[in-house]
């Protein structure tokens, strides 16, 4: 008889015994939800239970091995929006959901806080360095005022609960982009397991786009359109996740080998059918631009392959171009908006008509959208009104220094003329310098800051991009 302790004759690894017991609870939870939700019981019912031992599990994990917790919460975070517990046509009828009692215990909200938790304790762990071994001042400076205007705007607030909830979600994306950095000024080697990571989490996204698309299931109608959402909520937020990881996926795929390069390909080519399927022009168009930067910037046959991508599309979906034909008209016969961007325009100057009630730190974040019942559709104008002329020349001084640290990493990594051999760090320089620019685009006409999966991914890029624009700095 084999022991109780040893498998196949020999004595189990710690290793082994929890793996064991991870498969164990797996068994358990799966046979749980399904009989709950067979039972038709509300959806918080199984979510919660299971969203409640996963954070336990990835609470044990951070604390013992934070490199394998950051892993798996950029693998597994742009699946998550799928579990909130509120009704997907509230959420999309509010333009991404508005906050209440029940998204606090949402999977996504429960990792958000945990991964705050955890990053600022490990920060404070590593203490300070060297100031030879720090990234460029422009970003921590940027990301401070940034923060402290998100602060000060909780002075005026119309709805101090829910600007709260936007303040940490501001704060969990700056803590990403210095927990990355450091991770990986201390130990290149851990950038690989990082970037693998965010291009995993785009392989869920991806089939579940597929299936609703073909199969007709979990369709939202916006615009006189049946538009799959993935694992978000709205087609908006899936197209932002498309283009982020296709984009450093097309700048990536020069600087690796093998499989590698085989998985990177289906990826992009996945994703980049997933954003076609949303019908959201603005990710569309922020694509392109990011493509053509990384094209400009690292081989022209990028473009070329861009316009032909484009090209295609257009022959055979005839549905993209119906989705520009009508800009042509501003307004129906009945007075009312033909099209979503002129509805923009007339949006914005609605929303900037609350600025004067607060000029100075705003009428507080989250707070537009709960005055107009929508969103602003428009991050400058957001920062405007939600945070006053202070938080908007915090967010612009924001964005610049993250142009100012992919300057610093194309710099870093400037290929010797003649030589064109796999450098990752140029990759992630010049990836990087596309999607900055795709999101700075992105937030003229839609609600970027707000997507907080999208502005995770960023982060990890911009972290990645930090420690290649270190002078000196050895990241190969």
């Amino acid at each position: 008889m084999i022991p109780h302790s040893s498998t196949f004759g020999r004595p189990r690894t710690h290793v082994e015994r929890s793996l064991l017991a991870a498969s164990v609870l797996a068994i358990v939870l799966a046979v749980y939800c399904g009989v709950v939700f067979a039972s038709g019981a509300p959806r918080s019912a199984w979510i919660l239970p299971v969203a409640l031992v996963m954070a336990g599990a990835l609470t044990v994990v951070a604390i013992t091995r934070f490199t394998l917790f950051l892993v798996i919460v950029l693998a597994i975070r742009s699946s998550l929006d799928a579990a909130k517990l509120a009704s997907i046509d509230a959420t999309v009828d509010a333009g991404g959901g508005q906050p209440t009692a029940s998204s606090l215990f949402d999977p996504s909200s429960m990792l958000a806080v945990l991964f705050i938790c955890a990053g600022l304790a490990w920060l404070v762990v590593q203490g300070r360095r060297p100031a030879e071994l720090r990234p460029h001042p422009a970003v921590p400076r940027a990301a401070l005022a940034f923060f402290g205007a998100c602060l000060l705007s909780l002075l005026g607030s119309r709805a101090p609960a829910v600007s709260v909830g936007e303040v940490l979600r501001v704060l969990a994306f700056l803590i990403m982009i210095f927990v990355v950095e450091r991770l990986v000024s201390d130990d290149p080697t851990r950038r690989g397991p990082l970037l693998g990571a965010v291009f995993a989490s785009g392989v869920v996204p991806v089939l579940v786009t597929f299936y609703q698309v073909v199969t007709g299931n979990g369709l939202v109608d916006l615009d006189g359109l049946m538009r799959p959402v993935g694992t978000f909520w709205h087609p908006n937020s899936l197209g932002g996740f498309c283009y982020m990881i296709m984009i450093m996926g097309v700048a990536m795929l020069w600087h690796v080998r093998g499989r590698a390069r085989l998985g990177l390909v289906l990826l992009v080519a996945g994703l980049g059918t997933a954003l076609v399927a949303t019908a959201a022009r603005g990710a569309w168009i922020a694509a392109l631009i990011g493509v053509l930067v990384v094209g400009v910037l690292q081989d022209r046959r990028v473009i070329y392959a861009a316009l032909v991508a484009v090209g295609g599309v257009l022959v055979a979906v005839p549905s993209v171009l119906q989705r520009f034909s009508d800009l042509s008209q501003n307004y129906t016969a009945g007075g009312y908006e033909a099209n979503s961007l002129v509805w923009r325009f007339n949006h914005w100057i609605e929303a900037t008509s609350l600025l004067p009630e607060n000029p100075i730190t705003g009428t507080g974040l989250g707070t537009a959208r709960l005055i107009l019942y929508k969103e602003v559709h428009n991050d400058y104008v957001r920062a405007l009104v939600e945070s006053g002329i202070v938080g908007l020349l915090a967010y612009l001084g924001l964005l610049a220094a993250l142009f100012i640290a992919a300057r610093q990493a194309l710099r870093a990594t400037s290929p010797v003329p003649g030589v064109r051999s796999p450098d990752p760090s140029r990759g992630i320089a010049v990836g990087f310098t596309g999607c900055v620019t795709a999101f700075a685009v992105s937030a003229l006409t839609d609600n970027i800051m707000t997507a907080v999966v999208v502005m995770w991914y960023l982060a990890v890029f911009a972290g990645l991009a930090l420690c290649v624009g270190v002078p000196g700095k050895e990241t190969q």
